[in-house]
């Protein structure tokens, strides 16, 4: 074309598409104008008046933070009832990572989509999970990986259902390697953030790590998935400038950015599974707790059965941490204050929370209920675990029989609704789900009940309700806990009721009697102390069973048994 000729202007017909923009804050990206990518907002949005929406996982926007977005059961549809799993979890992938999934791996992210990221969160939907794992994954290849690594790992439970063994076999070692095709990806994806250690990067690092870890509790590999939660924990330390996290209190400083604060509950809520795990016995442990927030007024109610979970998660973590200084110094006024002020806190919840139950009863849902029993069987545990934290005689436990006695009956309601609702056959879809849920649940209160309450009634009880579930929670199985737990009462019992009629074969659902209660109890000679549990092999292949023995004055740990998972039997030394 010649300088003379004149160009028409383009109509609709025939303008050139805009080309995409593929970086820039949200707003500029909706209105397909180039953005300055100024900090915190654009100099484009605030010099035109918009509301600058941020960069997704790297933050920034002048809108007003919104309010974390509730859990499951914080509203209602417009049918009354409460949806089983979350409605907004989709988040597409973007053109140009999404033009690079292959049939095999777009199988595995829809799975992901729509059934990992539903099924693992458990109780209560999270944000990191319906949203924020979704948008990083459409711009970050490391955590793209992680989610096809996690969501083949998930999947492998339904691998081959129906087929022939070997067919079975091949399959999954397919899947396998899948796994660790994409988990190395993800890990090699990582190394730049790790180099760069900005606010960003710190960001992909810790939404890769919580993915790691759910992933290694599926797989198994309990070692590994609280190194990368060890890891992760230091990351965040040093996201929120705390170079010690090992000082025993990581302080959280105030979140006004809801990505900081989605990354940080899910943290949360994997620390927190991890510290009940660990909390029987002596061992390092950092507590996460939050700082205190002026632009927050002080909470004097709870709005939901979330809010409800998210407010008890600080008095958990004040609990793990007087326990452990009670285990490594002597007690001073100090740590007795400390245990008041825990145990009016605890008080306090049970007074909102039966405010709460009040205004929005649960009665009529089994989910509503199944929510409400978890919570309340959590706050029962504590309340035991803040009036026993300081004193490491296992006789203590003797005065909290009633205490046991509630908590055993809570948990037998949580199976009773649990059992009532779980009704697979109307949606073969969820016939072969993976049983495995990131997020706290029963496992650990019945474990808690069956070890430290040596009431022989109420700690079978709480035994037989253990694989009742067949399930896992994290770092939780159910079948291993009550495995190990059988296994303690054996031990401490020995022949201590022969030849006493305990009437063993009461149905799972039937509460203790009166009598039941009359058996006495054993001694505390008899009674295993700072009962620990370590999960070896990588998947595990042995679980070994220490606990504090005297040996010369001084309490030393000492291995008493080992369990072969190959041969299903436990071995005493």
């Amino acid at each position: 074309m010649s300088s003379s000729q004149v160009t028409p202007p383009p109509t609709a017909s025939n303008r050139k598409p805009r080309s995409k923009v593929k970086s820039g804050c949200k707003t500029c990206k909706v209105r397909k104008v180039k953005c300055d990518e100024g900090r915190p907002a654009c100099r484009r949005c605030l010099s035109t008046g918009r509301v600058c929406d941020g960069y997704g996982i790297w933050g920034g926007g002048n809108a007003r933070c919104p309010q974390r977005q509730g859990g499951l059961f914080d509203s209602k549809a417009k049918d009354g009832r409460v949806p089983i799993y979350p409605v907004s979890i989709s988040r597409p992938v973007q053109p140009s990572l999404a033009l690079t999934l292959n049939p095999q791996q777009k199988i595995y992210f829809d799975w992901f989509k729509c059934r990992t990221a539903s099924k693992l969160p458990g109780t209560f939907t999270s944000s990191f999970w319906n949203t924020l794992v979704f948008q990083a994954g459409s711009c970050e290849p490391a955590v793209l990986n992680a989610i096809l690594a996690l969501s083949s790992v998930h999947k492998g439970d339904a691998i081959g259902v129906g087929l022939q063994k070997s067919r079975q076999d091949a399959l999954r070692n397919e899947q396998e390697q899948f796994t660790l095709q994409h988990y190395v990806k993800a890990i090699s994806h990582l190394q730049p953030h790790f180099s760069t250690k900005d606010r960003a990067s710190c960001r992909i690092a810790l939404i890769a790590c919580i993915v790691f870890v759910c992933m290694e509790f599926l797989r198994g590999h309990f070692k590994t998935a609280q190194l990368h939660l060890a890891n992760g924990i230091e990351i965040l330390g040093h996201l929120q400038g705390q170079s010690d996290p090992k000082s025993g209190v990581l302080t959280l400083k105030p979140c006004h950015d809801p990505t900081d604060d989605w990354i940080i509950e899910a943290f949360s809520r994997l620390h927190i599974q991890v510290e009940l795990f660990r909390h029987l016995y002596q061992h390092p442990c950092v507590i996460l707790q939050p700082a205190f927030d002026p632009q927050r007024t002080p909470t004097s109610h709870i709005r939901s059965l979330s809010d409800a979970w998210r407010q008890m998660e600080p008095i958990l973590n004040n609990i793990f941490h007087l326990t452990q200084q009670a285990r490594q110094h002597p007690v001073t006024t100090r740590e007795h204050t400390s245990q008041q002020l825990i145990k009016a806190k605890l008080a306090q919840w049970l007074n909102m929370f039966e405010a709460f139950n009040k205004i929005q009863p649960c009665e009529g849902s089994g989910d509503l209920e199944k929510a409400y029993q978890v919570v309340r069987v959590n706050h029962t545990m504590a309340t035991i675990m803040a009036d026993t934290c300081l004193h490491t005689d296992e006789s203590i436990y003797d005065a909290y029989t009633d205490r046991f006695l509630l908590l055993i009956t809570q948990l037998t309601r949580l199976w009773v609704v649990s059992a009532e609702t779980e009704d697979f056959s109307l949606n073969w879809d969820l016939m072969y789900m993976p049983r495995s849920i990131i997020d706290i649940g029963w496992i650990a209160p019945l474990y808690f009940t069956a070890v430290k309450c040596r009431v022989h009634r109420i700690r079978l009880q709480a035994i037989k309700l253990l694989p009742c579930s067949g399930h896992r929670e994290g770092i939780w199985d159910s079948s291993i806990a009550a495995c190990v737990a059988r296994k303690v009462m054996e031990m401490e019992e020995g022949d201590f009721y022969q030849g006493l009629d305990l009437g063993d074969d009461f149905a799972v659902d039937t509460l203790p009697r009166p009598q039941d209660l009359a058996l006495p109890l054993i001694p505390e000679s008899r009674r295993l102390n700072e009962v620990e549990l370590e999960l070896s092999g990588a998947p595990m292949d042995r679980m070994l069973l220490f606990c504090k023995q005297q040996q010369h004055g001084v309490k030393r740990r000492v291995l008493i048994s080992q369990y072969s998972v190959l041969l299903q039997l436990w071995v005493d030394t």
